[in-house]
């Protein structure tokens, strides 16, 4: 007998593990989530996310009060080479300003936010709407079988352990997964690259950033090279610095002395007053896992892959790790889908996940000067990498009509024309006076977007739902019916692919599942038959 049941057990409370407890919770799926440390991050650790990531959080209802709370880095926008803060600069670029380029693509921007503030955003968030966290509490074992999950818990402040039935389990227990470790999960690629360490402090650099805000500094100078980020109110930092324990490097050489000298080294004010508030070690490496799920267990995050960190590219991944799986969970969950769905999630996730890591490496070669033309010549674009990838699985088939895509397929996201497999299109529609993105329709089901002159497919998206038991929101882009939504920005039919009698079928985390150009003699059967495909569904 188990102590406690549960259908989701998440292992993991960082951004990975947190987004994936929002994103069921706010499909009404209990879950728990357990986390061996006490809370939430104390290292600032991650910083950059990038607009596709702020998209995922607009539909948890969580952007606002993430935006709000970066509003002091707004201006954190340089990327700088220098001796230190107060020292010779020998380059610069200006590389977040601005952001108006973006507005026909998205309603959402790149934000900087370190980890240690996002993290309670998601908490509270997750925590709200009804999932159950528990730190302090750390994984022991865990046994799979045909039905479920038991795992054995520790709770780390009495000693005391008790077990727990999931019907799935996910682990975004990190690098060092104890989960995708037990399983014997194989992983790929370059490995440990370098073995670094975050040093997060506070002192008063003020007078030292002169009126700069960085993004982020490159300090190289004969005490100390590393990088070094400042936060809002200029009073807290980090430094990363690398160490070699082949050259007989080791944690404990780091002291609260060392650290403040090398602090001082990169401000480059001698007699600055620091205080070290804790020392994070950390690989910088490059794996791939070979699997992203094993029966009723799922990897996301640095579980499944660590990216090195050149590009930004790991949490965001990660956070979209937890997305792409929660719906199909939700789906399986709830009887709407058959299990055949949980396929999709390695299907869609893993190749993408071996380009991404490939991407930090190849942006970690330009950075360090170490790439060779061919390498430089495979680095994608941040948005093409972060939003316009396409995948290619039975819960996103390509159509009559349509090319394969080989993945991971990836392009610029305003040339996606709203294929399927591909991120549905951002327009800004006028719904009852108000202008809204046509992103903000989805989630929480299927949504089908319909063109002006589409009334059947309409009428058979109703019928379609009813029949399978599942919710599928209908909205019309322009025509005269009374609910209908009128274009402000962009032209429908194109961004999406389709002629005034077609329909786009959007998936609750925003991808293209399916479309149609124009009309079809039996409306009904045909979006069945596509909505029984997508979900796994023999009857």
């Amino acid at each position: 007998m188990s102590d406690d049941r549960v259908p989701v057990l998440i292992v993991g409370g960082s951004l990975v593990g947190l987004s994936a407890a929002l994103f069921l919770a706010g499909e009404k799926i209990p879950c728990l989530l357990v986390e061996r440390h006490p809370g939430t991050s104390v290292h600032p650790r991650a910083v950059g996310y990038y607009p596709r990531t702020l998209e995922i959080l607009r539909s948890a209802g969580v952007e606002e009060t993430v935006l709000q709370t970066a509003a002091g880095f707004k201006d954190h926008t340089l990327r700088a080479g220098m001796e230190s803060l107060t020292g010779k600069v020998f380059w610069s670029r200006d590389e977040l300003a601005g952001g108006d380029e973006l507005e026909d693509l998205t309603p959402s921007r790149m934000v900087l936010l370190p980890q240690d503030r996002l993290e309670p955003l998601l908490r509270s968030r997750a925590e709200l709407l009804g999932a159950r966290t528990s730190y302090g509490t750390e994984l022991v074992s865990f046994e799979a079988d045909e039905s479920g999950v038991t795992s054995v818990l520790l709770d780390r402040a009495s000693g005391t352990e008790r077990t727990v039935r999931s019907d799935y389990l996910v682990a975004a227990d990190g690098p060092r997964s104890l989960v995708r470790e037990t399983l014997g999960v194989p992983r790929h690629g370059r490995g440990v690259i370098s073995h670094q360490l975050s040093v997060a402090f506070t002192a008063h650099m003020r007078e030292a950033l002169d009126g700069r805000r960085f993004s982020v500094a490159h300090i190289q100078n004969d005490e100390v090279t590393g990088i070094l980020v400042h936060d809002d109110t200029l009073t807290e930092g980090t430094l990363v610095v690398a160490y070699d324990p082949d050259d007989g490097d080791s944690l404990d050489d780091f002291t609260d002395e060392r650290c403040v000298h090398l602090v001082r080294a990169a401000v480059g004010t001698p007699d600055l007053e620091v205080r070290i508030r804790s020392r994070f070690p950390w690989e910088m490496a490059e794996f791939a896992s070979e699997e992203y799920r094993r029966g009723r267990i799922f990897l996301a995050g640095d579980a499944a892959h660590v990216i090195p960190p050149t590009g930004g590219y790991g949490s965001n991944t990660g956070i979209a790790d937890a997305h792409n799986l929660a719906w199909k969970l939700a789906s399986v969950i709830r009887g709407t889908a058959g299990a055949g769905l949980l396929d999709s999630y390695d299907a869609e996730r893993r190749p993408l996940g071996d380009f991404v890591a490939n991407q930090g490496a190849l942006e970690l070669a330009v950075r360090s000067n170490t790439a060779t033309d061919e390498q430089r010549a495979q680095i994608a674009e941040p948005l093409a990498v972060t939003m316009g990838y396409r995948y290619v699985s039975e819960a996103a088939p390509a159509g009559a009509g349509e090319e394969a895509a080989v993945p991971p397929s990836v392009t610029d996201p305003r040339s996606t024309g709203g294929r399927p497999g591909t991120r549905a299109p951002h327009l800004l529609v006028e719904s009852q006076g108000k202008e809204i993105s046509t992103l903000d329709l989805f989630g929480g089901g299927f949504t089908l977007l319909a063109g002006e002159s589409a009334d059947p497919w309409c009428a058979a998206a109703g019928s379609a739902a009813q029949e399978l038991g599942i919710r599928l929101s209908v909205h019309q882009i322009g025509g005269s019916a009374g609910q209908a939504l009128r274009p402000v920005t962009g032209d429908f039919a194109q961004a999406y692919g389709v002629g005034p009698q077609g329909a786009v079928l959007v998936r609750p985390d925003g991808f293209v599942a399916w479309r149609s150009d124009g009309a079809d003699p039996d409306p009904a059967a045909g979006l069945g038959s596509v909505l029984r495909r997508l979900l796994a569904r023999v009857s």
